[in-house]
């Protein structure tokens, strides 16, 4: 069963990963604006439900059973190797094919930013030191990037908690038929 959990985990890890990276592709021909637009939002949506998926699989595989840890390492698997695969290739894109592009999407996540900071009525002093930074920092450089990992390591984590506490079933100590003999 170990190795059931471990396919489990891997294959539906290498899915979210290949989708999230071919929508990143898709943004990226799209251009800047597509990169800073909703869609990005499926980046977070799409690991979600294969994780589910995933977590579900294992279970029907254990005849419908799956501890909690089950549940959690294969859920929090997918996660890994979503986010390890995707930064891989976003840090590849953006400092080694595409640097100009790395540099556009910074100029626009400026221009978001002030605006969005205008709209809360931040002081100008605190909306200038924050287009700054983003204009000034490279966020996909490798620190930055695993940092960011790490971090997003944690947020899918609880994420990957919640998820194997809704999929989990223990199987049972007796069955129910055994004392009707």
């Amino acid at each position: 069963m170990e190795s059931t959990k471990t396919n489990q985990g891997l294959l539906y890890g290498l899915i979210p990963a290949g989708l999230v990276i071919l929508l990143t592709v898709i943004q990226y021909v799209g251009g800047v604006k597509w990169f800073l637009s909703p869609l990005a939002y499926l980046g977070f949506v799409i690991p979600i439900v294969m994780a589910v998926l995933g977590g579900l699989a294992h279970k029907k595989a254990n005849g419908g059973f799956l501890e909690f840890k089950d549940a959690l390492k294969t859920v929090f698997t997918v996660f890994t190797i979503n986010i390890i695969l995707t930064m891989l290739f976003v840090y590849v894109l953006f400092n080694f094919i595409d640097v100009p592009f790395r540099q556009a999407l910074s100029q626009e996540a400026a221009v978001y930013t002030e605006e969005m900071f205008e709209k809360l009525k931040v002081p100008q002093d605190q909306i200038d030191k924050a287009v700054a930074e983003t204009l000034n920092g490279n966020s996909y450089a490798l620190k930055n990037q695993l940092l960011a990992m790490a971090m997003g390591s944690i947020v899918w984590f609880i994420v990957s908690l919640i998820i194997a506490a809704i999929i989990k079933k223990k199987k049972p100590l007796f069955e129910e038929n055994s004392f009707q003999q």
